[in-house]
């Protein structure tokens, strides 16, 4: 079975529904290729699906396309082998949320998200070790697919071109690592996006010059003025 998760890892995404559907459908040791790229979302959620894929018989291949952040990340410490793109991104940190309240609330939501870390990083020492991975959480760690690979996250760097990721819950974030991503050098860029806002505008001013050039009635051919004195010639062309 091959599938894609995509956007934010929340209920209502339509590759999540897709996914527990196909779960539902499919051979319980069937093998699983799924490709991942998302910027994170709910925690828990993301642990649901990587214990599902744990507890999956078949084998499970994940494949990072463009970012595995957060609660992406914890999904793919699911598989039995991670794969990255060589120009992609793994992010992992300690889990975050907003809060509202009395001092008392307050000090209960500080005292939860310390037990949902503790989640969190049980998601990742079956890779790598626990000191390992609660130093990379607690500066909120971007990797590069070697950084992956040499801590252990992921199995495998393949060559390839990064997607850019979508997200709504870190809109910032997200256009961020989009626009670190250069599909390919600007000498070689054939695409309109690959030009700015300045070189677009100049390139259709120099197109409508050139029509206007083209459409412009031709003006009748003269004939060559004979030669005379300078004073016949300006009485000619009154």
């Amino acid at each position: 079975m091959k599938h894609k998760i995509k956007g934010d890892i929340i209920s209502w995404n339509s590759s999540i529904w897709d996914f527990n559907y196909k779960m539902k459908s499919i051979k319980e040791d069937e093998d699983i290729e799924l490709a991942i790229n998302s910027y994170g979302g709910d925690m828990f959620l993301g642990i649901d699906i990587g214990n599902t894929l744990k507890e999956h018989k078949g084998f499970v291949t994940v494949v990072i396309t463009g970012i595995a952040a957060s609660a992406a990340g914890v999904i793919a410490m699911g598989a039995n082998k991670i794969k990255m793109y060589s120009n992609t991104q793994f992010m992992l940190h300690e889990p975050w949320t907003i809060a509202r309240g009395n001092s008392k609330q307050l000090r209960k939501v500080a005292d939860d998200l310390e037990k949902h870390n503790h989640s969190a990083l049980k998601s990742y020492t079956h890779r790598v070790d626990e000191d390992t991975v609660k130093k990379l959480m607690e500066k909120e760690s971007y990797l590069t697919a070697e950084e992956a690979l040499q801590y252990g996250f992921i199995d495998e760097i393949i060559d390839g071109e990064p997607e850019k990721v979508e997200s709504q819950l870190f809109q910032n974030k997200a256009m961020e690592f989009n626009n670190k991503i250069i599909s390919s050098p600007p000498a070689a860029a054939s695409s309109i996006e690959s030009l700015d806002a300045d070189m677009i505008k100049s390139m259709f001013e120099e197109m409508e010059k050139k029509l206007i050039n083209k459409l412009k009635p031709k003006e009748p051919e003269q004939e060559p003025v004979p030669k005379q004195s300078l004073s016949a010639l300006f009485l000619n062309l009154k």
